[in-house]
């Protein structure tokens, strides 16, 4: 299978052509081809997420870690009642890195170790589109035109990952639309279609 420099690149240079097409196509400013290009280079790694060994997997969980780290210094260093704050520099360096080492743990372990395996539900056909509703909800308040760009770049992304293992192996495999665990698929499937309902609510009323 291709890996993980192989899947960045081709998520990154079809980002960049997406998100100049969308600039020269609809007008795309500020900040919408930035992100749009994030979402769909980012979105080449998510199928990877399942993989005890793999890059994108110990990005996750040192991305997740070290915003918890931020958001617990940032807590704990801002005047307030609650736990006697602000905090001087060293407890709060220990708040910061007690908080990376146990999100990125529960990331790593807890979560993604424990519930999937490689090639399982993180390489459904649902997940191109669950990422990319997430990114649509996420998005709505910097307008429709934001929500919609990142929305198509994050479908793009994570499929361009499944569609380049598919040509690779010459199988349809990783692009099954269930796994051998039923149950948690159908989850996955309406899970995703509650997010993409959600992000059509929500743009309806931007």
């Amino acid at each position: 299978m291709p890996n993980f420099e192989t899947h960045i690149t081709i998520s990154a240079v079809g980002s960049a052509l997406l998100t100049a097409y969308g600039t020269a196509r609809f007008g795309w400013d500020g900040a919408i081809p930035s992100l749009a290009f994030f979402a769909g280079a980012a979105g080449g790694m998510v199928p990877d997420l399942d993989s005890n060994t793999s890059k994108p997997r110990r990005l996750a969980g040192a991305l997740v870690g070290v915003s918890a780290a931020v958001g617990i210094a940032g807590f704990v260093t801002s005047s307030g009642p609650f736990l006697n704050r602000p905090w001087t520099w060293a407890p709060a360096l220990g708040a910061a890195a007690a908080a990376f080492l146990l999100f990125n743990f529960a990331v790593m372990e807890l979560v993604l170790k424990k519930h999937t395996r490689h090639r399982g539900l993180f390489h459904s056909l649902a997940v191109p589109f669950l990422y990319g509703g997430l990114l649509a909800c996420l998005a709505t308040p910097r307008g429709a035109d934001t929500a919609i760009a990142v929305w198509l770049l994050g479908i793009f992304g994570v499929l361009s990952h499944l569609l380049l293992d598919a040509a690779k192996s010459l199988s349809l495999n990783p692009l099954k639309l269930a796994t051998a665990d039923l149950a948690a698929s159908t989850r996955l499937w309406l899970a995703t279609m509650a997010v993409t309902l959600a992000a059509f609510i929500r743009l309806t009323k931007i």
